[in-house]
């Protein structure tokens, strides 16, 4: 496929006839990648289901994870969303045009190969002039996922989507580069209150200000899904924003990240090795590859980052080292995507003095992996548990856990489930689930925001850990091996001995 390459600037707008021909291109179900103020997207019809296939298959991108539908006016919802409630017009009213996409139940003219299968819809309306032309001239929302191959970072200029995209669409709009440089805020409407499912730009506290908190807990915020579960919107599930290269965050406070990452990267050569951070602290490096993300100072931070990654690769740089970028107004938006742009993979210089490993029960799983951890964890001084979430009264721990324990020689007690309370948790206590719905719990009941991850999230998978429950003693063998190789690989992203 020959790709047509045409321009939009903030002065002329778009050259007399080329705005037609792209809206032309997606009314025969073509593919036109365009630039918004967060990143680019690919855009086709809303309400073409082949067409959206093609987006898929451009992207390389898994068929339940769902597109976004760009709109220009209020008008075009009526033919996609029901159920619109007064809290979701206040936001539409607040952020729309803007860098929020809104999940409703979806009408039944949007195919479900756009929605990856679900009956709601992603919907926001871009800040964006040519954007907003390009949706009104082609009179339909336009399915819209970021304008890059699936996984890879997401594109903030065009030569970006061409190094991705050429020959796979029919035409790229070059706008320049984006001013955001990341993704929309996505707030699902269907919940009984509404849950941010991706941070963005527009934070939970710009939303408790014009819908109220709902609860003492504010706007909850659930970033990911279970393998077997389909996302509601985009970055829930897979890994996205990934570099070529290999990326670990270092996490901690800002003068021990430094020392850590220039002690790290001089165990590599120079020109193979990155360093992420910022314009303020960027001449705190004098060794690698150094990029910056931005500026702390003029709120810029994050416009660079995909750039960055991207850069990162050109130059065959094979291991980068971010910084945490904590204490600013978009933190959760930054830290959401590096997290996944590393797989989760992680140098956590938190100084942990107790790990409690939960589940919802406390006799099968979390017990097992609280003998494990304490089999292989010999020369720190930090203490090991476990905790249910449901346990109305005290029962023995399975009996098949202690079997396979004791068949590998793993000292254990027979003891009794207990359950979680707060008083186990402080603010050096490191909590591992074994399932996302259990992590979802601790969030919303124990008023949890940090220190909390599924097992399988904290050391860069996907999915929750295998439940024997119901199956033979080859069933609790099968969760002794993967507990085993999952809690060495914590161990190692805990930096313990």
């Amino acid at each position: 496929m020959q790709t047509q390459i045409i321009t939009w600037d903030t002065s002329e707008g778009y050259k007399p006839d080329e705005l037609e021909k792209a809206a032309d291109i997606l009314k025969s179900g073509g593919l036109v990648a365009f630039p918004t103020e967060t990143v680019y997207g690919l855009g086709c019809s809303g309400f073409d289901e082949d067409a959206a296939k093609k987006v898929y298959e451009a992207k390389g991108r898994p068929s339940d994870n769902p597109l976004i539908l760009h709109i220009a006016d209020r008008e075009m919802l009526d033919d996609i969303a029901v159920e619109v409630s007064d809290a979701a017009k206040k936001l539409m009213d607040t952020f729309w045009p803007g860098p929020m996409t809104l999940v409703f139940l979806k009408n039944d003219k949007v195919p479900s190969t756009v929605t990856g299968g679900l009956n709601t819809v992603a919907v926001r309306m871009p800040a964006h002039a040519g954007a907003l032309d390009l949706i009104r001239a082609a009179g339909m929302p336009i399915a819209a996922p970021s304008a890059n191959r699936s996984g890879r970072p997401s594109p903030t200029e065009a030569a970006h989507v061409i190094e991705d995209l050429d020959t796979h669409v029919d035409m790229i709009i070059d706008g320049g580069s984006v001013g955001i440089g990341y993704e929309s805020t996505i707030l699902d409407m269907t919940a009984l209150r509404p849950v941010i499912l991706r941070p963005g730009f527009i934070t939970a506290q710009m939303i408790e200000d014009v819908i109220g908190g709902a609860g003492d807990d504010g706007i909850p915020e659930y970033s990911s899904v279970s393998g077997d579960q389909s996302p509601k919107a985009p970055g829930m599930k897979y890994r996205h924003y990934a570099p070529e290269a290999e990326l670990t965050v270092v996490r901690g406070d800002d003068s021990q990240v430094c020392s850590k990452i220039n002690e790290l990267v001089r165990q590599f050569p120079s020109d193979k090795t990155g360093i992420l951070t910022c314009d303020e602290r960027i001449d705190l490096y004098d060794y690698g590859v150094v990029l910056s993300i931005g500026s702390e100072k003029d709120n810029t931070l994050g416009q660079s980052m995909y750039g960055a990654l991207r850069k990162f690769d050109s130059l065959g740089v094979t291991r980068i080292y971010a910084e945490t970028f904590f204490g600013t107004e978009h933190e959760d938006a930054l830290m959401n995507r590096l997290m996944k742009a590393a797989g989760g993979q992680v140098i956590d210089l938190e100084d942990y003095d107790k790990l409690i490993f939960v589940c919802k029960e406390n006799v099968t799983i979390s017990p097992m992996a609280e003998w494990i951890m304490r089999s292989i964890v010999m020369d720190r001084s930090i203490e090991i548990c476990s905790r249910g979430l449901v346990v109305l009264f005290s029962e023995p721990i399975n009996q098949k856990v202690i079997n396979v324990l004791s068949a590998h020689s793993v000292p254990c007690e027979e003891l009794s489930s207990r359950l979680l309370r707060d008083e186990d948790i402080d603010e050096h206590t490191l909590v591992i689930t074994m399932a996302f719905t259990e992590k979802v719990k601790l969030i919303e009941n124990y008023k949890l925001k940090e220190h909390v991850y599924t097992l399988k999230e904290f050391v860069g998978l996907e999915d929750d850990v295998y439940d024997p429950y119901g199956g033979d003693d080859a069933a609790y063998e099968n969760l002794y091996t993967e507990l085993k190789d999952l809690l060495y690989k914590l161990k190692k992203r805990l930096g313990w001995q």
